[in-house]
């Protein structure tokens, strides 16, 4: 039983929060880079938070890795360092101090602008913007997400271990705004890296995208026909897809995805890459910032090679899915970044 106790309650202002500096009295950082435009949504991201999926947190960080690696490999950075990732493009920042750059994932036409003019910047390459220099992103010609990377890497607070910005669980920093002031930590003494072809190669414009899928772990839930389906169906990426997943609409004379076991599944783990079907019978992809655990049956699992390449898909995008054997070599490293 439960007893009202409103009337017995004293409710007091809050006192005003103690801070050791004033607004006026923060010192900024020195090395730094200032954000004029954040384009669509930029945000920090990093490796993630892995190993936390039994506490309910994701694992989160770069939706594409292998360009958030690559950007961080040619600055002379470690793999993990923080990045920016900009969804189609149209970030802008201003230099404070000198800084060694570097962009990778959708490619875009960047332009610095300073004292010298306006130079156009060449691609796959690392670059110097130094004190005062704006760098401005363009639109990608293909793919989705652009990542920034800086000699030293992006500084600020951490959280469970990450700088990471998690969209889902609202875990980390928020996302940038005109006037942020990102931090650059102090370089390493690695070396800069040499210019690299793309990691990633994206999808062509007008011809569909294929993904590798190993199927389970609920296959059994489906009829037959459902994973004929899958494989067989050419599939559109939905405008509502975001860093928590890939979402897909229902063909145009297609067939969703036909269930045998038609009740309630008690949710269960799923990892990055999981094809989740709701009863809409249309899968989501589920991709970084995705939760941990799920209450639809999971048809197939994108192998993680393939993951940078999901995260890059805009939309409109066509897709065919075709199944594989095995996800991966047994030599092969590791790039999901699950927190199971």
């Amino acid at each position: 039983r439960y007893r009202a106790v409103r009337e017995q309650v004293a409710v007091a202002p809050a006192a005003p929060a103690e801070t050791s500096e004033t607004s006026e009295d923060a010192v900024e950082p020195a090395q730094a880079l200032v954000v004029k435009d954040p384009g669509m949504q930029s945000m920090l991201e990093d490796m993630g938070r892995p190993g936390l999926g039994d506490l309910g947190v994701p694992a989160s960080g770069a939706a594409d890795r292998v360009s958030a690696a690559q950007a961080n490999r040619m600055v002379g950075n470690e793999y993990g360092a923080t990045v920016i990732e900009s969804l189609l493009g149209g970030l802008s920042v201003t230099a404070r101090g000198h800084h060694v750059l570097a962009l990778t994932g959708a490619p875009v036409d960047a332009t610095v602008s300073g004292q010298q003019g306006e130079n156009p910047l060449p691609r796959d390459i690392p670059f110097a913007l130094y004190d005062g220099e704006t760098l401005t992103l363009g639109t990608p010609h293909t793919g989705l997400r652009t990542y920034l990377a800086v000699r030293g890497g992006f500084g600020g607070p951490t959280v469970l271990g990450s700088r990471s910005t998690d969209v889902l669980s609202r875990i980390g920093p928020e996302a940038l705004n005109a006037g942020s002031v990102i931090e650059v930590r102090s370089a390493a003494s690695r070396p800069v890296g040499r210019p690299e072809a793309p990691a990633v190669t994206l999808p062509e414009p007008g011809r569909p995208t294929v993904l590798r899928v190993t199927t389970g772990p609920r296959g059994d839930w489906f009829t037959p026909a459902a994973l004929e389906t899958l494989t067989r169906q050419q599939w559109r990426v939905s405008s509502q897809s975001n860093r928590v997943g890939v979402r897909f609409e229902t063909p145009e004379d297609g067939r969703a995805l036909e269930r045998a076991i038609t009740g309630e599944l008690a949710s269960e783990g799923v990892v990055t890459g999981s094809l989740q079907v709701p009863h809409s019978g249309v899968p989501v992809l589920f991709l970084a910032d995705h939760p941990v655990t799920g209450g639809y049956p999971v048809i197939g699992v994108v192998v993680p090679e393939d993951l940078s390449l999901a995260a890059q898909l805009p939309p409109g995008s066509a897709v065919r899915f075709t199944l594989v054997d095995t996800p991966r070599p047994a030599h092969a490293p590791e790039t999901s970044g699950e927190s199971a």
